[in-house]
């Protein structure tokens, strides 16, 4: 019997060293695959999957032991049973075994943890943000769907939230408010990876090189989604199209929209064509993206949506941004007036239009993440003012 228990220990003693050979065999084997592996070039308005943020070296430190290098066939890896034999950390083998989805889904969370109280707005268009717990108050900002918050506190009859939205803070109808795990969950499904601009402004190429053409540049005052990451250069979203920015003039989170300022224009204005344009626009606040389309309340792109604003006011305009650019009267940026047309451009050539509402804002399409939206009018370099209107 002794002599079984001898063969039996010596035996598992050869299994072990043989899979740890094996182990690392495969990892090297791996890692020369994944080195051989290169990415598709992104085509302007593609999506991809955010990459890993780490830099090379911290890749290598951080490295587990063992990788994770499966097996379709089999359902298990020479690298997963060999750590388990020979007694690495379970719960290090565990992390490796995470799927891609499960690590995105932890790292959406570090999104909402930046709230000690979230809330996440819930609405077709948008929530006006108030100055008091009152419909007839001031309005003072705008929350769009999924927009979150801070709560601050509730109204006594706990129909109003006070909260803090960006750098908007007032009060909002509690009905289209999702607090507690709901809002939590909801905030996890809608953060998006983001870079934050560390500088005033910042140049965006339109190759990930510092020899590249500068096509625009990207506002301090923004956020910009992320496309992928590519170590030194960021791909970032900008409006239909992707630029690059440098990775060390930059900070990447994880993080939810919130509610941008917006005040109404004074009711003489508002009364007057121009007011009444801006505030049709600002009607389909929160509405889809689509390119080509030229539908409110189904979805339109830049364009598309400007010409349909027009269109209701007798106005009738070009489904062409470069169009619309070259037809209008055109005007000094101190000209600028509530109903005017904004454009940005990439390579010479207009490919953008918003409209400008007043207060160093505009109204636009901006893109299939951010939909219809106010932004700052710098949040890219704005190359041609004009005008269809005469008052």
């Amino acid at each position: 019997m002794k002599n079984i228990n001898k063969k039996l220990i010596l035996l598992c003693l050869c299994l072990c060293m043989f899979l740890s050979e094996t182990c690392l065999a495969t990892q090297t084997s791996a890692a020369s695959t994944s080195a051989a592996q290169t990415t598709p070039a992104a085509q302007p308005g593609e999506s991809f999957p955010a990459a890993e943020t780490t830099s090379a070296a911290e890749s290598a430190s951080a490295e587990p032991e063992f990788t994770r290098t499966v097996d379709v066939n089999d359902g298990f890896s020479a690298a997963g049973v060999c750590g388990l034999i020979i007694g690495t950390n379970i719960l290090s083998v565990a992390d490796v075994y995470k799927t891609p989805g499960e690590v995105d889904w932890e790292l959406r969370g570090s999104a909402i943890k930046k709230y000690e109280n979230l809330g996440i707005a819930q609405v077709d268009s948008y929530l006006n943000v108030r100055k008091k717990p009152d419909p007839d108050a001031e309005v003072i900002g705008k929350m769009t769907n999924n927009n979150a918050c801070e709560i601050l506190s509730k109204s006594s009859d706990g129909k109003w939230l006070k909260i803090e939205s960006g750098s908007v803070t007032g009060w909002v109808s509690s009905d289209y408010i999702l607090t507690g795990w709901r809002a939590k969950d909801q905030g996890r499904a809608e953060a998006e990876l983001q870079v934050i601009i560390k500088v005033d402004t910042l140049n965006v190429r339109e190759e990930p090189d510092a020899n590249s053409t500068i096509w625009t540049q990207a506002d301090g005052n923004e956020r910009y989604d992320i496309v992928k990451d590519l170590g030194d250069w960021i791909m970032i979203e900008l409006d239909d199209s992707v630029g690059y920015v440098a990775a060390e003039y930059v900070e990447q989170t994880y993080s939810l929209n919130t509610a941008v300022k917006y005040t109404p224009p004074a009711e003489e204005v508002a009364r007057t064509l121009r007011g009444r344009i801006v505030a049709y626009a600002l009607k389909w606040l929160g509405g889809r993206y689509v390119w080509g389309g030229e539908t409110l309340g189904k979805g339109v792109d830049c364009s598309g949506f400007v010409m349909k604003i027009y269109q209701n006011f007798g106005i009738y305009l070009t489904h062409h941004s470069g169009t619309m650019a070259g037809e209008g009267r055109r005007i000094s940026r101190s000209q600028l007036k509530k109903g005017d047309l904004v454009f940005y451009a990439k390579g010479g050539s207009i490919n953008h239009v918003a409209m400008y509402i007043g207060d160093g804002q505009v109204v636009h399409a901006r893109s299939r993440r951010r939909g219809i939206c106010i932004t700052d009018i710098d949040y890219r370099t704005p190359v041609r003012f004009v005008t269809y209107l005469d008052e």
